[in-house]
């Protein structure tokens, strides 16, 4: 028990040692000491290399090489960055601007206002107003067909037009697909504030006439896009055009514009404007007044040519159509009187006469023994009503227009002689107007003429003029006997406000001034004697002359497909007849067969008794003092 108490707190205790021998002390700390001695001669001998060797060893510099390298590359590398920004900012420049701007800029043309046509009072014919096109892309919209109901709500669209837009939202195949065109600008501007992304608004402009439909006829139409395809519109598109230009505006993420990002990089510049001869009231009027006539008589058309005598400046052109479909007459986007040729008929008997007084082939006092018919080459040639023959003077024959005396007044004349005052006269060749679609005509030359056709052309027949053709022939009577051209367009007027007047009509003339007075006395009587008695106005002397022709059926012949005859009717007058100031052609296009209104006297001549009293009064016309009308 005490051995096992003693091995205890031997174990327990940390400073307890156990006796050792003196002899064993002693050779223990020999041994020490030998081991000293051992470690301090091989510490001697080791003799550690310095940290240049060591670097030198591991082969890595000293710290100080390490920085130098370390500083060298980190140069190269900022003169690499610079010279890649150096090289970007130049010779990359462009492409990387470019790029940038595709990513976060839209570019847009910014379309030229069209120019203004006015009237030569400065009155708006036809002008540009503020506009929008509505579209979208499919590919971008949210709630795609809600998009669509709603701008149907506020569009208006067809039944078919919101199918096609749903069907185009829910296959999402294109990126633009227009909604519509040219609305109303605070519509447009409505739609571009609700914010739909993928609903595009651009700015564009709608063509407008301010007097509805008044001019129609001489101002044609341009196209959805601005662009004019008819009468003076596509005549004078070069002219009215502007030249476009841009403007860029940054995007959004969801491509929506962001407010005030918008800069103009190039202004657009307006086309020019045209100062037209029409008066704008006088064109009214000559609209108003066909119109009514050819709903009381139930005629297929009409046209009226009003025209300053001196000058050939045209103050009103009508051209009116019944639709075929509704039966309503409206004035119409073609210029009939321009481009429609017709047989002059009795009109045409005015040039043989003035031709032959001014070559001193006859005299208002010729007479002729005229009979009723008479055959030329294979052909019966007859007047408009049987009579025994009678001697006729050459004034006789143009008041009672008769075709076999006419024929004789040619045949005194000169066939070539008469062809030569038919040209002169300005048939068969194009007017200067050089109107879109503008018909020359049909005049033979006088050699290829056969059989009857060598006379009939004396009285209108066998031949064809347009009405603004033969308006500008009778026209030489009523101007003395000189020729002027027909003229649409005064001036035109620059972005800059500086107006440019257009050159004056070409004139030649034709016959001798005493030979248009001689005509002009006989066209007197015409009115108030013979065939256009209703063209008369009180106290007014007027002269004139009615036609009244057979007009060509696709057939061939001069009948419908139920054997009627088709008609052609004419008047063309001149007033004051002792000072003429205005000259009017009204011409009536198939006019009811079988009835009374089928003549020229009837048809045609009551449209220029009223259109009279307006000129009048818009161009302040007085007679001459003790000039009155026709003798009672």
């Amino acid at each position: 028990m005490r051995g096992t108490a003693t091995s205890s707190r031997a174990t327990a205790g940390t400073d307890r040692r156990l006796p050792v021998a003196p002899a064993k002390r002693r050779a223990t700390q020999s041994n020490q000491r030998s081991a000293s001695r051992d470690v301090e001669r091989n510490r001697r001998k080791v003799s550690a290399p310095s940290p240049e060797k060591r670097a030198r060893q591991r082969g890595v510099a000293s710290p100080l090489r390490r920085l130098r390298i370390t500083l060298v590359a980190i140069a190269v590398v900022l003169l690499a960055i610079v010279g890649r920004v150096a090289y970007l900012q130049t010779k990359e420049a462009d492409s990387l601007q470019s790029a940038g701007a595709d990513q976060w800029t839209r570019s847009y043309s910014l379309p030229a206002q069209r120019g203004t046509m006015f009237d030569r009072h400065g009155n708006e014919l036809a002008m540009s107003v503020p506009a929008a096109s509505i579209s979208i892309n499919p590919k971008l919209l949210v709630d795609g067909a809600v998009v669509v109901q709603e701008l149907d709500t506020l569009l208006d669209l067809s039944d078919e037009k919101v199918a096609s837009l749903l069907s185009e939202v829910e296959s999402k195949d294109r990126g633009f697909v227009y909604v519509a065109r040219q609305v109303d600008a605070n519509a447009g501007d409505f739609i571009r504030a609700l914010g739909h992304a993928g609903v595009n608004v651009d700015d564009e402009s709608r063509r407008e006439m301010p007097g509805g439909d008044t001019g129609r006829s001489v101002l044609g139409r341009t196209n959805i896009d601005g662009i004019g395809i008819a009468g003076l519109e596509q005549q004078y598109n070069d002219v009215m055009t502007g030249t476009g230009g841009s403007m860029t505006r940054e995007v959004d993420p969801k491509q929506q514009t962001i407010a005030g990002s918008e800069s103009i990089t190039q202004a657009p510049v307006a086309g020019n404007d045209l100062v037209l001869t029409i008066d704008r009231s006088i064109q009214f009027a000559t609209e108003q007044v066909l119109l009514e006539q050819l709903e009381r008589i139930e005629a297929k058309g009409g046209t009226v040519i009003a025209l300053e005598t001196k000058t050939g400046e045209i103050l009103g052109l009508a051209s009116v159509r019944r639709d075929d479909q509704t039966g309503e007459y409206g004035v119409t986007n073609g210029n009939f009187a321009a481009v429609d040729a017709y047989e002059p008929g009795s009109v045409a008997k005015v040039i043989t006469i003035a031709g032959a007084l001014d070559a001193g082939a006859v005299t208002p006092e010729t007479a002729f023994t005229v009979p009723w018919r008479k055959k030329y080459a294979d052909d019966i040639l007859k007047d408009s009503h049987e009579h025994p023959d009678e001697l006729l003077t050459v004034s006789d024959i143009l008041t009672e227009s008769s075709n076999i005396g006419t024929i004789m007044v040619q045949q005194e004349l000169g066939r070539y002689e008469h062809y030569d005052y038919m040209t002169a006269f300005g048939l068969g060749s194009k007017t200067a107007l050089d109107f879109p679609g503008e018909s020359p005509g049909l005049l033979k030359d006088v050699d290829e003429l056969w059989g009857s056709e060598r006379v009939t052309v004396a009285y209108g027949q066998g031949m064809s003029s347009t009405s603004l053709q033969l308006v500008s022939a009778i026209n030489v009577i009523a101007n003395g006997g000189v020729y002027v051209a027909p003229k649409l367009v005064k001036a035109t007027v620059g972005p800059d406000g500086q107006q440019t007047p257009m050159p004056a009509s070409a004139t030649h003339r034709v016959v001798s001034k005493q030979a248009a007075a001689e005509t002009t006395a006989m066209m007197q009587r015409v009115v108030c004697e013979g065939t256009a008695k209703m063209a008369q106005v009180d106290n007014l002397p007027v002269a004139g002359k009615t036609g009244t022709a057979f007009k060509a059926a696709d057939n061939g012949t001069y009948y419908n497909e139920d054997g009627d005859r088709i008609y052609y009717a004419s008047f063309v007058g001149f007033f004051p007849a002792d000072d003429p100031q205005i000259t009017i052609l009204v011409s009536v296009d198939e006019p009811p067969a079988g009835t009374r209104d089928r003549f020229g006297g009837t048809a045609a001549a009551p449209v220029f008794a009223a259109l009279v009293p307006t000129l009048l009064h818009e161009w302040n016309i007085q007679p001459s003092p003790g000039s009155k009308g026709c003798p009672e």
